[in-house]
């Protein structure tokens, strides 16, 4: 029996179990019924309660965690609730930390990590009917669902989404832009709106910079950017068992040959550890060394900081400097892909010969830990952050992408673009399971091991589509290997 069938089976006894640390209490049975634990939720908070809430880096740093806890704070002072910062560097680890009562009560985390700690027990369903989860798309739901109790609950309260969207520099599109880089004529840069666009003006710029310019920069090793290639060509993460992975079905070939070419132009650097973090990648873009980047919009805000001091140090205003940053810098959906997967190619129809990619994605939500002193004031955080206005204010602050649909078309941008793009079905939500961490480095390894084919390889081995075919079938064997390894059934 596959490891999520057995944690499936079992999550109600660890739920009880959990519950039981937490709270000392047993029914006359010894565990928890599903009535019981929902009834943990019920009623006035606890007096004098301090819950932790383990937040991400961007908030902590930024001060957005430690404002929102005092506005919590605020909120709730007639009972006395103190909500602090859980420290991540010491309780980043539910699953180690909390049966030692040192982790959080209330965590931020992407729905691979938040449902690996639901399939182990670790916490709480949570009571829906309570949450403002209406306008929230049910395929955004859905990656924190988990049949428990005869029931489909829900374990997380989104409140971010993610995938990978292109951003680049309006004031370095060449100035002929509209006569040179747009034959269709439709007002949008060729290099923006097609793959195929964006390696040849890669191509056009590499060359005659000889090398010290990108048109596009970005990790070539990154697997979560990366993986949409395989994805758009017809591969799937797991079917419906964790036996079949389907990374390397027919098409997916394709996908990662249209890598291959693309790591061909964009050169070893993008292999290299300068360009294996985001903040790498926007830091050369707003430089003016590279005209734009694909990755996540979570970090447009440190985008736009680090533009503003590039245009300052040429001579603007802190004010005249941070507009024409938010100006200049544009998000869009990734370009689209050749239906043939060749991106070295001129295209005469982009409309018949293209299409819109799919690319992977997640949800970041707010959980409960299993071992919470304090449900009900954890839960009490968990409706505040998730609030229009708190929400709206989190998203401002850190450049999320709301999970509401409703505030996604309010702030617009880059929100109203994957809010859309998740909406038409072009995200690929990464598999709600603890099974999802054997997929990542094996990938990581196999774009590494692909575009240094295609760059510094003095015998290239990935020329043909078989070669590829062949790639695609040893990372299926690598992550059941590692599956292998893992599993405890």
């Amino acid at each position: 029996m596959k490891r999520g069938k057995v944690f499936a089976l079992c999550l109600a006894a660890a739920l009880s179990a959990a519950a039981l640390t937490a709270c000392g209490e047993r029914t006359s049975g010894g565990t928890f019924t599903y009535e019981e634990l929902m009834a943990k939720f019920e009623g006035d908070i606890e007096q004098n309660a301090v819950i932790r809430v383990l937040d991400n880096q961007m908030a902590v740093e930024t001060g957005h965690l430690q404002e929102v806890l005092d506005a919590f704070n605020e909120r709730y002072a007639e009972y006395n609730v103190q909500a602090v910062d859980a420290n991540m560097d010491q309780y980043v680890d539910l699953e180690q930390n909390g049966p030692d009562g040192y982790g959080p009560d209330v965590l931020y985390q992407a729905n691979d990590m938040l449902m690996r700690y639901a399939e182990g027990g670790h916490i709480l369903p949570l009571p829906t009917e309570q949450l403002d989860i209406d306008t929230i798309p049910q395929t955004v739901m859905d990656v924190y669902k988990l049949e428990t109790y005869g029931l489909d609950l829900y374990y997380g309260m989104p409140v971010a989404q993610q995938s990978t969207v292109l951003t680049y520099r309006k004031d370095l599109l060449p100035a002929n832009w509209e006569e040179e880089w747009d034959d269709n004529q439709n007002g949008i840069p060729d290099m923006v709106e097609t793959m195929n666009g964006l390696y040849a003006y890669s191509k056009q710029v590499k060359e005659s910079s000889s090398g010290a310019k990108y048109g596009l920069y970005m990790s070539l090793v990154d697997q979560y950017f990366n993986t949409g290639y395989l994805l758009s060509y017809g591969a799937y993460v797991f079917g419906e068992t964790h036996d079949d992975i389907g990374l390397a079905a027919d098409g997916a070939e394709t996908g990662l040959n249209l890598f291959r070419d693309l790591a061909g132009v964009l050169g070893s650097t993008c292999i290299s550890q300068n360009a294996t973090t985001q903040v790498a990648t926007y830091l050369t873009n707003a430089a003016g060394t590279a005209f734009c980047t694909i990755g996540t919009p979570d970090w447009l805000t440190t985008f736009q900081e680090n533009l503003t001091q590039t245009y300052v140090r040429d001579g603007m205003s802190e004010e005249e400097a941070a507009a024409a940053a938010k100006e200049n810098l544009v998000v869009v959906a990734p370009p689209r892909l050749p239906k043939d997967g060749n991106i070295q190619k001129g295209l005469t129809n982009i409309e018949e010969e293209t299409f819109a990619p799919t690319t992977m994605g997640g949800v970041n939500a707010f959980g409960i830990s299993s071992y919470t002193k304090c449900p009900k004031a954890s839960l009490a955080f968990v409706k505040f952050v998730s609030e229009y206005e708190n929400l709206k204010w989190r998203s401002e602050a850190l450049g999320a992408v709301p999970a509401r649909t409703d505030l996604a078309e309010e702030l617009g941008g880059v929100s109203e673009v994957l809010s859309e793009r998740v909406s038409s079905g072009f995200v690929y939500m990464m598999p709600s399971t603890r099974d999802t961490q054997y997929i990542w480095d094996p990938l990581s390894s196999l774009f590494n091991d692909v575009a240094t084919d295609n760059t510094t390889r003095d015998a290239p081995v990935y020329t043909t589509k078989e070669a590829l075919k062949g790639a695609l079938e040893k990372l299926v064997s690598d992550i059941r290997s590692a599956m292998a390894v893992g599993d405890i059934s």
